[in-house]
Order: structure tokens, then sequence, then C-alpha cells
């Protein structure tokens, strides 16, 4: 009987390589890291959009109560001078341009005029504006 025996020297281990178990760990691994770091960065994108979105409704919001300050300072808000548009009794109504659109997203704006406790008081003006949130 005859017996081999070889004997594998550091020089050898190094230029063998890595083993296909090895390779395999390593893959799964960058894929994980990968798919955890795509999914901040897609939520992070949709919380700027949301962001976007808000930001645009309160430029419409401050446009509507710009436009709409005459009527607010000179106190115009009793059925009789303004009726058809605000009456002074805290019903929502749509503004005068009732619909925004920006970048594919329809912004509707509705009015609420709600009355002081007298006659002679004060009137708190709402405006709401509305969107639907795209789905992505």
């Amino acid at each position: 009987m005859c017996y081999s025996l070889s004997v594998i020297s550091k020089d050898d281990m190094r230029t063998r390589g890595f083993t296909l178990v090895e390779v395999m760990v390593a893959a799964i691994i960058l894929a994980l890291l990968a798919a955890g770091l795509f999914s901040v960065f897609a939520s992070a994108r949709n919380l700027v959009s949301r962001s976007k979105r808000r930001l645009v409704a309160t430029e419409i919001a401050k446009a509507e109560i710009e436009k709409n300050k005459q009527h607010i300072r000179a106190d115009r808000w009793d059925n009789v001078s303004y009726p058809a548009v605000y009456p002074a009794n805290g019903v929502w109504r749509s503004c005068a341009s009732a619909a925004y659109t920006y970048q594919g997203i329809t912004y509707n704006v509705d009015c609420r005029v709600d009355p002081g406790p007298t006659a002679d008081s004060y009137r708190k003006v709402t405006v709401r504006v509305r969107w639907n949130e795209p789905t992505i």
C-alpha cells in the first residue's frame, strides 16, 4: 500500500481564493444592505414630495387670504354686501377660485367665515385647501 501525503504550504493557501459559500454569504449581506438603503432613500423621497405638496397648499391659502384681504379689512362679510360667496354664518363655501392645479395635482379651496359674538365683532376667516395624495 502506498500512501501519498501532500502538504499545503501557506503560499498555496493565499493563492487559492474564496470558497463558493463565502462568496454567497458576502453577496447576501451586500444585497440586504442595498435593500435597506433603497427603502430609506425611497421613504425620504416620499416625505420630500409630501412636504412640497403641503408647501404648495400653504401658498395657495396665503394667496386666497391676500385676494380677499379687502373684504376682510372692510368687514364686508355680512349677508347684504357679499352674500353669494361668503355668508357670515359659519358655512364652508368654495372660494372665488375654487381649484388650482400644480404639477398634476388639483388643490380644492374652501373658505369659511364665522361670526363673532356680536354684530360689530370680528369675523374668523378660515381657508381650507384639500388635495388627494398620489399613490406610488
